[in-house]
This record gives structure tokens, C-alpha cells and sequence, in this order.
């Protein structure tokens, strides 16, 4: 059975325990590449914090097209399942800081975010997915 829009909010937007997300993305030769990651689901759209020096982002700057997929392993075993076009912002700036600490912040303790995201500078990039097919389900594959 599909989620319901609420259904689907409250899904993508759990905390503790917080679900990967996996995002598939197209290698130069076509094949799948495939990386858990952390995410937030934000007004429609999925944030993810990152480098762009990695194969996945670099094959999004590439070709944007992605998909994504968030999932459960408890009873009743939802998920979620998207497609669409992705962006990669690198920028030493608020934004992305502000970014990197709203996702941390779903994995992460509160007093915790400010210093993981410090930790990492040379995360500067965020990715954000907008979704153009999304399907849903909360009870079974």
C-alpha cells in the first residue's frame, strides 16, 4: 500500500534510529553506482552533505539523473523509492555549513552537530535531488 503524503513526511523525516538513504548514480560506461548516505528530506526535495571528489558526485555533475532510496529492516518493512535530477553546490559558505548541520543533525546527538560538521571541512558540497517519480509503500515489498 502506498504512503500517504503524511505518511511519507513523517517517514523520510525519522530520527533515532534515522534510516540511510542510498543513492544510485550512472558510471561513465552506464553501469549502476550505488553508496549508502545520510540525507534529509526537505520541502519535497533531498538534501545530502559530501565532496565532490567523489565517483557519485562526480558522476551526477556528469549526468544528473538519480535515484534514491530510503528503507527499513522492522516490520512492516517500508520504503521509499525515488527518481530524479540531482545538483552538487560547492561553497565554503553559511548555507552549506547550516546544510551539513540540519542532516548531521538527524544522526547525531544535538551537542555533537556543530563540531562533526567542523571536523569535516573539506565537505563543502550538497547535493539536492528533485524528485520527478516517487513510489511509496508501508506494509510489505
Amino acid at each position: 500500500m502506498s504512503m500517504h503524503e503524511a505518511e511519507l513526511e513523517a517517514f523520510l523525516a525519522q530520527t533515532f534510529p534515522t534510516p540511510l538513504g542510498v543513492i544510485a548514480t550512472l558510471r561513465r560506461d552506464g553501469s549502476p553506482h550505488v553508496v549508502p548516505v545520510w540525507f534529509r528530506w526537505d520541502s519535497g526535495l533531498v538534501h545530502l552533505w559530501t565532496t565532490e571528489n567523489r565517483v557519485w558526485v562526480r558522476n551526477l555533475l556528469r549526468d544528473k539523473r538519480a535515484a534514491f532510496s530510503v528503507q527499513t529492516f522492522e516490520d512492516p518493512y517500508p520504503a521509499v523509492m525515488i527518481r530524479g535530477e540531482a545538483t552538487a553546490r560547492t561553497a565554503d559558505d553559511v548555507t552549506t555549513v547550516e546544510q551539513a548541520q540540519a542532516i548531521s543533525r538527524r544522526y547525531l546527538p544535538p551537542d555533537d552537530v556543530e563540531a562533526y560538521v567542523a571536523r569535516w571541512s573539506d565537505l563543502r558540497t550538497i547535493v539536492t535531488i528533485v524528485p520527478d517519480h516517487i513510489v511509496s509503500w508501508s506494509v510489505g515489498g
